[in-house]
């Protein structure tokens, strides 16, 4: 396997979330020929190695990508070296992680261990997360989880969750031309102004010591559909990053005391906040792998929320800043680093026991 070649490969192929169809064949084909056993979930792959009794360590990465931004220059899938350095759709988030975990994994198989070893490439992360809950779904827990996403090969064991509030205003219509005769209630003005009287931003309680503190702040803002009608709905929506102790619920409960003519719900609070305590066997084999000192947390969204039920850590090359960004890329020497750090944390890892790594890592959301 040549990982550069591979990385190239992948990243030459569109792969936006929800058309990951191409990627997964091609990439089905490469797992084929390198003789890597694997179970194909929909467009989700799973490489499994499988040498008996020991630790049952989890890997995985996502192979979809956002859309291009609209000021990218060039073609964002004319994926070629140059000076050292990968540009093009997905090389930093996270297709340089699919690659260096694949990679990892390839040359891991050949050492003398025990234990299983499964390496989940998945689908619509990017989205709704769809492709490591059906992998969940059709696979036992294993005894602890590394999700590959770009953090400079930073220790990630704690992450925020995700609620979204949506707070509605019912008005009455009239025609624009009457709005001084005719009975009407201005939806769009009454909510304008119960969200013009908060902060453009609030932070909840005191600071999280690695995820600082709940935040919330209004993203989405919808109403009316005509310009000569009075609107009589209008919605909007708020983004919560919840740490601990905060719940979805008490961040409604308190929205809704400020925004007392609207009716404010929760539409989602499934993603759930994570950590992994800092003396986990898991996390001071990562940081030693890594070459850190101590982990760090991070407010940026991943995989890692849909596997709180398992110690778990984040960690993988790149840097978070380049995601979602114009022209990302990934440099050579990053896409180095990142296998051999997952080789060593692999290695490291092989040698833990089952028991040691069972302790659940979610925090009350």
């Amino acid at each position: 396997m040549n990982p550069e070649v591979l990385f190239q490969d992948l990243v030459s192929i569109p792969s936006l979330s929800g058309e990951e169809g191409e990627i997964a064949n091609f990439l089905e084909t490469v797992l084929l020929n390198e003789g890597l056993d694997f179970q194909r979930i929909g467009d989700n792959l799973l490489v499994q190695i499988d040498r008996g009794p020991g630790p049952d360590i989890f890997f995985t990465s996502h192979l979809d990508t956002v859309p291009p931004a609209t000021n990218w220059q060039g073609d964002p899938w004319q994926a070629q070296w140059q000076d050292h350095r990968l540009c093009g759709l997905g090389t930093n988030d996270a297709k340089g992680c699919v690659v260096a975990m694949l990679a990892a994994a390839h040359q891991f198989r050949s050492l003398a261990w025990q234990g299983k070893l499964t390496v989940a490439l998945v689908v619509e992360e990017e989205t709704s997360n769809a492709g490591i809950a059906e992998v969940l779904k059709a696979t036992s827990l294993p005894d602890m989880a590394v999700v590959g996403e770009p953090t400079d090969l930073e220790v990630v064991r704690a992450q925020a969750g995700l609620a979204i509030l949506v707070a509605e205003w019912q008005g009455q219509s009239c025609h624009a031309a009457h709005v001084a005769k005719v009975p009407h209630v201005h939806a769009l003005h009454r909510a304008a102004t119960e969200i013009s009287a908060l902060p453009e931003h609030v932070f909840f309680t005191e600071d999280h010591p690695l995820l600082g503190a709940t935040s919330l702040v209004p993203t989405v803002f919808k109403s009316g559909d005509r310009h000569n009608r009075i609107p009589d709905v209008a919605e909007a929506v708020y983004d919560v990053r919840l740490v601990p102790p905060d719940r979805a619920e008490s961040v409604a409960a308190w929205l809704q005391t400020q925004l007392p003519k609207a009716a404010v719900r929760i539409r989602s609070s499934r993603l759930k906040p994570v950590e992994t305590p800092a003396d986990h066997p898991l996390v001071l084999e990562a940081l030693a792998a890594a070459g850190k000192a101590e982990a760090i947390g991070s407010t940026t969204l991943s995989d890692m929320a849909l596997l709180h039920q398992v110690p778990v850590v984040k960690c993988g090359p790149g840097n978070t800043s380049r995601s979602h960004t114009p022209n990302e890329y990934l440099d050579r020497h990053e896409l180095q680093q990142g296998i051999a750090f997952y080789r060593q944390l692999l290695q490291r890892l092989a040698n833990l026991v089952p028991a040691s790594c069972t302790t659940s890592s979610q925090l009350s959301a």
